[in-house]
């Protein structure tokens, strides 16, 4: 895989309630605000310095900018490059939250107050814009705070029955036998078959038994996995398992991506074709009002709890359960709708390259 070698300009932050806020350069100094830090690149010149580094694209993952044009062609799509766009880099994946139980109401009241103090006291009086930046950060990173993040629990080695050392050392008793038969003479060559034989039956008769101890423990695993989500369990019967590395240069996959997705004559407007039937004037005036509070619970109830969540690493399953902090984002997000502002993270996506199979 393709690693990302240029150095970055990080973005944090750090405020009296223990959030990170701070504004670091490249060169290693900090700011307290982007404009400050902005100022410093621009005199000492540790933009250009950092574009005039070499940089190679992540293989599995890039980001597009994308637009909505006359044909729906994508504007921009290029390696992760700019340095104003504040993202999510994929080398800091978010670890999943440990969150309780939906039967544990009283902490999930806590949580959502807090989420909700904790917004209300860093973005009362910011921006529209930063508040949609930081929105999901915030809801994140106190989330881990209160519940911690889930550790990745390493699988122990089974221990091996006894019928299984039983077989391992049978196995090495019958090679062992082999061997001196070949090398025994013609007398001891029918007692050592006989020893042989006796421990081939042992064997063959302990290999039953644990063929059909598996049998009845795969049988058992796949009952209690139908049981619990049979359509996950349905869909996996004919899923097929993929695998495969991308080994490209950035600039061929550049090529391919600019191929794919570019389209030079997208500002030229398309003309009209004869014979087109045009359709009757609409009789209902199109409803260009944002969607209502009960339209985003509708759709936030309707989603499974188990989706991925967002690049912020807030998941779904936050949002049914504290409905105070889905209503500061709907409000923050109906404001975006009437002023027409569109959050830098919205106009950036991550691709993930499939191997054909």
């Amino acid at each position: 895989m393709l690693t990302e070698t240029a150095p970055r300009t990080t973005r944090t932050k750090t405020t009296n309630v223990g959030l990170e806020m701070d504004y670091s350069c490249i060169c290693g100094r900090r700011f307290a605000t982007e404009r400050g830090m902005k100022i410093h690149r621009n005199k000492m010149g540790c933009l250009s310095m950092s574009s005039q580094q070499q940089r190679t694209a992540i293989a599995d993952k890039t980001l597009e900018n994308q637009s909505q044009v006359q044909n729906h062609s994508a504007e921009e799509i290029q390696a992760e490059h700019r340095d104003d766009v504040a993202r999510h880099p994929s080398s800091d994946k978010r670890h999943k939250i440990n969150f309780p139980p939906a039967s544990s109401g009283k902490q999930w009241e806590d949580l959502d107050s807090k989420i909700v103090l904790k917004i209300d006291s860093l973005l009362g009086k910011s921006t529209l814009e930063h508040k949609l930046a930081t929105f999901g950060d915030i809801a994140y990173q106190t989330c881990p705070d209160t519940f911690g993040a889930k550790q990745h629990q390493t699988k122990c080695p089974p221990q091996r029955s006894r019928r299984q050392l039983e077989m391992d050392i049978l196995r090495k008793q019958k090679r062992k036998l082999k061997k001196q038969i070949r090398a025994a003479s013609s007398e001891e060559t029918n007692e050592l078959l006989a020893i042989w034989r006796q421990l081939k039956a042992r064997h063959s008769a302990l290999s039953r038994a644990e063929s059909a101890r598996k049998k009845r423990s795969q049988k058992r695993k796949n009952q209690e996995r139908f049981i619990r989500d049979p359509f996950q369990f349905a869909r996996q019967l004919f899923q097929q398992p993929k695998s495969g590395t991308l080994t490209v240069e950035r600039e061929e996959l550049e090529t391919h991506l600019k191929k794919e997705y570019s389209d030079p004559t997208r500002e030229i407007p398309l003309e009209e074709t004869t014979g087109l039937v045009w359709p009757a004037a609409p009789g209902i005036k199109f409803d260009s009002k944002p969607p209502s509070l009960q339209e985003v619970i509708a759709v936030v109830n309707k989603a499974r709890a188990k989706s991925a969540p967002e690049p912020n690493g807030v998941p779904y399953l936050l949002y049914k359960r504290c409905p105070n902090v889905l209503k500061k984002l709907h409000k923050i997000r109906r404001s975006a709708w009437k002023n027409i502002k569109i959050s830098k993270e919205w106009m950036t996506a991550e691709g993930v390259y499939i191997p054909k199979e």
